[in-house]
This record gives structure tokens, C-alpha cells and sequence, in this order.
């Protein structure tokens, strides 16, 4: 093996056809593989590359080894036509600048197709969550519907044979079958505000879905890739399969990973959808799109991105707390410099209650803190009223916002 490439970028190791080769079609595989264990210096860019490759190994599928290295040479090209438009994606000035415009190249004008034939489509079993219903429920693929009585109610996959509620009961899949094998078929867990799941899919993916929350997933993945359909807000961490995506369909976005640990918020009167990640990698997919309109980006670790369903774009920015994101699997509330609005449409949300706010109420106020979830709506609006100098009445599930006087 040539050893220019012990100095290689990684960039320049995406570039290199024979490189690509490898890692797309194994050619040379025992070359590569011995080339790589034996050089220290260069395993973390290899290994990186490799990563990034196997996340958009779909894209490729539909390409050879000449057209990718045509779209890594016209990168430059690409960038200059459109820099005007480079402020609306704030990306540190690294591997994800040219991974992320790859990524619109491949799936912009040669990958459209696969997105466009891939059923992203699902249709929940309602269009809303039920306010009236106070159990989280499971639906199953044939219809039945199974009610989750514990607040914070988990559920797992025992292969596909059944599913294990609670650690007590065992619901039996076998006969849930369906000799149409080419329809993947899908339940539902639907979590009402006030609530909170747990599941363990059937990779071992472990997801945890908030209040006000709904995912629809199959009882086997038997695809080319893993996918699940989201509504609300949930925090994933994905067995890792290199050789099966996992995908979050989350409405207008699709968050494509191999192995990792990230949160996805996307409640359908939210005017953004959130993605926050903590460990490995993700490619953000905006859906619904032709050519080169369609964007997509590679997010690394302790980053955010925000998609503007009005305006339609991603925006990524540094979040070195993104573990903030995740504490409410944990029961806590956990937020920093966010404006008391949307403190208090995540507090609707967790108690399943009404805040009133009057008109002249500094509501876009920014504060910062910390809220036991395992503890009563009053002790946290006590809390709550420290930490923003207000005051509050409790009438029922009817809060009532007032400023300190």
C-alpha cells in the first residue's frame, strides 16, 4: 500500500477512489485492512472516513466509485455557486463542511429517488394525541390496543416473538404475523402529556419517549435499513449496524445513524424541530425536497440542530451542554438560558396542565435552572417562581401566571 496516504486529510481520503472502493465494495480489503493496523497515525482519519461513508452507504448504493470521486472534485465549484446561502448553516470549518455538501450533491441530484421511493409517509392511527386519555397505550400492527397503566411505563422486545410490558406482562406475538411479507407492519406507543416510556426495540436500540409523544415501530427490522416514525419528543441511543441505518422519521426531517446517542424533538405545534447529539454521528435529511434544494449535514457531538419548518432550513450550532437535552429521561428538567415560554410549554407538556399568561407578562424573559420532574406540579411551580420572580394560582390543571408583586 502506497504510504502517501499515511498523510492524507481525511478529506483527501474521502477524495481517493481506491480508498472508496474499500470501503464501499471491499476491493483490496486485506491490503487496506493490513495497511491501516499497522499505522496508528492514520487510524483515527480511517476510521472517521469510514464512519461517514457507512452513514450515507445508501446514497452510494445507487452510485460507482467514479461519480463519487466526481462530486468530492467539484466541491469547490459547488461551494462558490452557493456561498451566498452559507449563512444559514453555521458549521465548524471541518470534515462536516465537505461531508455535508456531498451529501446534497448525492442525494440532491442523484439520490432523490431513493428518498422519494422510501415509504416516509406512515399515517399514525390519529392525527392527534387524545387529551382525554390518561394511560399510555400500545397499539399493536393488527389494531389492538393495550393500555400502559405506570406513569413512566416501559416496554421491550423479546426478539419478535413477543413484548414484555412492565417486566410482568408478556403479550404474544406470533399471532400477530401477516402472510403479506412485503408490508412491514407497525405499533404504536402513544404517551398522552403527564407521561412518560420507555422502550427496547428489537436491535436493542433503547428509546425513551416524552410526554405528548407518539413512535411507530416495527416488531422485526428486516430492511435495508431500521427505520421508526416519530412525533414529539424522544431520546434515542441506537445499537450500533453499519450495514443497517437506523432512520428517525420526525415529519419534515429524517435523521439517519449507525450507533449513537442523540435526542429529537418534534411536537407538531412546535414552529422547529431540535435534534441535539450526544455521542457519534448523525446525517440530517430534509425531506420533501428536489435537487439540490434538499439539505443535508453530518452533526457531530455536543451540536444542535434546528430545523425551521416556515423557512424550511437547518441550522447548526455549537451546544456544549447537550447533556442538558437528555435529563428529563432522568425525571429532571434541566434548562439554560431559554426563555420562560417554552419553560412553560415543556411544563404543560410534563404535567399535562394549562398555563395562563397574561398579555403584558415578560414571557421571552431568559432564565436558568433546575426542576425535580418526580415532584408535584406546586412543589415545582414554588420552584419555578424563585428562580422567575413570579406568582402563580393552581385551580385544578389550570395555572395562572401573574407577575411578583
Amino acid at each position: 500500500m502506497d504510504s502517501k496516504y499515511l498523510n492524507y486529510t481525511l478529506e483527501e481520503l474521502l477524495e481517493d477512489k481506491q480508498f472508496v472502493a474499500w470501503v464501499l465494495k471491499g476491493h483490496k480489503n486485506k491490503e487496506w485492512s493490513s495497511f491501516i493496523n499497522n499505522h496508528s497515525e492514520i487510524q483515527g482519519r480511517a476510521n472517521r472516513a469510514r464512519e461517514i461513508l457507512h452513514l450515507l452507504k445508501d446514497t452510494y448504493d445507487i452510485l460507482d466509485e467514479e461519480d463519487v470521486l466526481q462530486m468530492w472534485q467539484n466541491i469547490d465549484q459547488f461551494n462558490k455557486l452557493h456561498k451566498n446561502k452559507s449563512r444559514t448553516i453555521k458549521i465548524r470549518k471541518t470534515f462536516a463542511a465537505a461531508a455535508s455538501v456531498l451529501i446534497i450533491v448525492s442525494i440532491g441530484i442523484l439520490g432523490y429517488s431513493y428518498l422519494n421511493n422510501r415509504n416516509t409517509e406512515y399515517q399514525f392511527t390519529s392525527s392527534n394525541i387524545d387529551d382525554n386519555q390518561e394511560d399510555a397505550r400500545l397499539v399493536l400492527s393488527d389494531g389492538e390496543q393495550i393500555a400502559l397503566k405506570k406513569e413512566k411505563s416501559t416496554i421491550a422486545l423479546n426478539n419478535d416473538k413477543e413484548l414484555i410490558i412492565d417486566n410482568e406482562n408478556t403479550i404474544d406475538l406470533s399471532d400477530k404475523a401477516t402472510s403479506n411479507t412485503s408490508k412491514v407492519q407497525m405499533n404504536e406507543v402513544i404517551v398522552p402529556f403527564g407521561r412518560r416510556s420507555e422502550l427496547m426495540l428489537a436491535d436493542g436500540t433503547q428509546v425513551w419517549l416524552n410526554a405528548g409523544s407518539r413512535l411507530a415501530f416495527p416488531t422485526k427490522f428486516t430492511n435495508e435499513t431500521r427505520e421508526v416514525y416519530l412525533q414529539g419528543e424522544a431520546c434515542f441511543k441506537v445499537t450500533k449496524n453499519e450495514h443497517q441505518p437506523f432512520i428517525v422519521n420526525a415529519n419534515e426531517l429524517g435523521v439517519k445513524v449507525l450507533g449513537t446517542h442523540f435526542n429529537v424533538a418534534a411536537y407538531p405545534d412546535d414552529e422547529t424541530i431540535e435534534t441535539v447529539l450526544v455521542e457519534g454521528s448523525v446525517a440530517l435529511t430534509k425531506k420533501k425536497s428536489f435537487g439540490l434544494v434538499s439539505k443535508s449535514i453530518v452533526l457531530q457531538p455536543n451540536q444542535k440542530a434546528t430545523f425551521d419548518k416556515d423557512e424550511k432550513e437547518i441550522i447548526v450550532r455549537d451546544e456544549p451542554d447537550a447533556d442538558v437535552y437528555l435529563a428529563w429521561t432522568e425525571g429532571w428538567f434541566e434548562f439554560k438560558k431559554q426563555s420562560l415560554e417554552k419553560v412553560f410549554t415543556k411544563l404543560e407538556r410534563y404535567y399535562d396542565i394549562h398555563i395562563s399568561v397574561p398579555e403584558e407578562f415578560p414571557s421571552e424573559e431568559i432564565i436558568t435552572g433546575k426542576l425535580d420532574l418526580k415532584d408535584s406540579l406546586a412543589v415545582v411551580m414554588e420552584a419555578l417562581s424563585d428562580v422567575a420572580k413570579l406568582d402563580y394560582t393552581i385551580v385544578n390543571n389550570q395555572v395562572t401566571i401573574e407577575r411578583k408583586r
